[in-house]
C-alpha cells in the first residue's frame, strides 16, 4: 500500500527564495505539507521576474516559468518587514507552523526572531532550519555563496567539463538542489524527533557543506594520493569503458560496472577481439589503457545509429541509453506516462516536474500571485480579523 500524502496536516513557513529554499519547500508540499510562503511585499522571490515568463492579465506582473516550477501549490503572504509590527506577525506566523525554513544572509533570521531560538517561547516543538552558503558561524559565514561561488570554491567545477576543455559549471544548479533535499531530510528527522519529544530545534544547512558532500569519493582519493582530481567528462574515472560514445547520428551512454559485463559489451559492439586482450580482462587494467581502448570503443560506435545500438545492446542485457535533449525527455510518452509531469493551472501546456506520481495525479497546481493568500492565511491560521487585517495593511505591514 503506498503512503500517498505522508506530510498531511504539517505546516511550512517558507521564508527562502530562489532555489535552494524554495526547493526544500516544493519537496515538503508534494508530500503533502501546506507550504506558506513568506515574501517580501514590494517584489516578493527574486525569481518572480526572471525570464521565460508566462502569459498574464494585463493589470498583473508575470511570474516567470522559474518561480512556478519550484513555488507552485504553494500560499503566499506578503509581509513589509520593515514596518513596525511586521516583526510581530511574523513571529505569530512562523510559530503558529511546523517548520520554518529560511536562507537569509547569517544573523537576519536572529534579527528578525524566527530562528528557534526567538520561537521556542512560543512553540518548543517548532524545527528550524537555516540554508546559508558557507554556514552560520566560521571565517567564510559572510562570504557571499551563490551556486556558481560554491562550485568553484569547492572543487566541483574544477572536475566538471571536458577532459581536455575548461572547468564548467553543472547545466542545473544541482548544489542549490541537493542543498535543498539534504535540509528537507534533515529537517523532516528533527520533526520527527519533535514529534516524539515535544522539542524541536535549530538545523543549519549550508551549499558549501553539501558541495564538499557530493565530492565525498574524490575528497577520500585525494587524501589517499594527493592526486588533484581531474574533468572526464562523460567519462568515469573508475570504469572503464562507461560514459558518452559517438554514434552516427548522435551520442550513446554505454560501460560495464564490473569485469563480468565486458565481455558481452564487446560482443555487443561486434569487437569480441578487444575481449581477449589479456591486459584489459579488469577494471584496472581497462582504467590502465583508457586511452586506447575508448578510441576503439568510439570507432566502433560510429558504425551505427544510437538506435541501432541501444536496440542492440538493450537485446544482450548491456547498458544502452541514448543522450537525449530535455524536450526529448519531455515529448516521450513514456515520461508523460510516469505521472511525474503536473500542469500548472491556466497556463496550457506548461508543465512543471513533482517528487511523486502518486500526489494528486493528473491535478493541475496553481502558481500564486504574490500576496495572493495574505488575508486568507492570516484569518485562518492566526484567527485575525477583518478590522485586524485592514490595520494591518493600512499601516502598510501587509499586501
Amino acid at each position: 500500500m503506498s503512503v500517498e500524502r505522508p506530510l498531511s496536516g504539517v505546516r511550512v513557513a517558507d521564508f527562502t527564495r530562489i532555489l535552494a529554499g524554495p526547493y526544500f519547500a516544493l519537496l515538503l508540499q508534494d508530500m503533502g505539507a501546506e507550504v506558506i510562503k513568506i515574501e517580501r511585499a514590494d517584489r516578493g522571490d527574486d525569481t518572480r521576474g526572471w525570464s521565460p515568463a508566462l502569459a498574464a492579465p494585463a493589470d498583473e506582473p508575470a511570474i516567470s516559468t522559474y518561480f512556478a516550477a519550484l513555488n507552485r501549490g504553494k500560499q503566499s503572504v506578503a509581509i513589509d518587514f520593515r514596518q513596525p509590527g511586521a516583526r510581530a506577525l511574523t513571529q505569530r506566523l512562523a510559530a503558529a507552523c511546523d517548520i520554518v525554513v529560511e536562507n537569509f544572509r547569517p544573523g537576519v533570521a536572529v534579527e528578525m526572531g524566527i530562528d528557534y531560538a526567538g520561537l521556542a517561547a512560543l512553540n518548543p516543538a517548532l524545527v528550524c532550519c537555516s540554508i546559508s552558503g558557507y554556514g552560520n558561524a566560521g571565517e567564510l559565514a559572510n562570504l557571499p555563496g551563490t551556486e556558481i561561488v560554491i562550485e568553484g570554491m569547492s572543487g566541483l567545477m574544477a572536475v566538471t567539463g571536458p577532459a581536455d576543455g575548461e572547468p564548467a559549471r553543472f547545466g542545473v544548479a544541482l548544489i542549490d538542489i541537493t542543498t535543498g533535499l539534504t535540509g528537507a531530510v534533515r529537517t523532516l528527522g528533527a520533526l520527527l524527533q519533535a514529534r516524539a519529544t515535544g522539542v524541536g530545534g535549530q538545523i543549519d544547512v549550508s551549499l558549501y557543506g553539501t558541495a564538499l558532500g557530493v565530492l565525498g569519493t574524490l575528497v577520500a582519493d585525494y587524501t589517499l594520493t594527493g592526486v588533484e582530481p581531474r574533468r572526464w567528462g562523460s567519462h568515469h574515472p573508475s570504469l572503464v569503458p562507461y560514459g558518452g560514445f559517438p554514434t552516427a547520428d548522435g551520442h550513446l551512454i554505454t560501460g560495464v560496472l564490473n569485469d563480468a559485463m565486458w565481455g558481452p559489451l564487446c560482443e555487443a559492439l561486434g569487437a569480441p577481439e578487444l575481449a581477449e586482450r589479456e591486459e584489459w580482462r579488469t577494471m584496472r587494467g581497462r582504467v590502465a589503457g583508457r586511452a586506447e581502448l575508448e578510441k576503439l570503443f568510439g570507432e566502433a560506435t560510429k558504425r551505427h545509429t544510437t538506435a541501432h545500438w541501444v536496440e542492440r545492446l538493450g537485446a544482450l542485457g548491456v547498458l544502452a541509453a541514448p543522450i537525449r535533449g530535455v524536450g526529448e525527455a519531455v515529448d516521450d510518452p513514456a515520461t508523460q506516462a510516469t505521472g511525474l509531469l503536473v500542469a500548472l493551472e491556466g497556463h496550457a501546456g506548461v508543465v512543471a516536474t513533482r517528487l511523486d506520481s502518486v500526489a494528486r495525479p493528473g491535478t493541475a497546481e496553481h502558481v500564486p500571485r504574490l500576496g495572493e493568500h495574505t488575508r486568507e492565511v492570516l484569518q485562518r491560521v492566526l484567527g485575525l480579523g477583518e478590522s485586524e487585517l485592514t490595520t494591518l495593511a493600512g499601516a502598510g505591514v501587509i499586501h
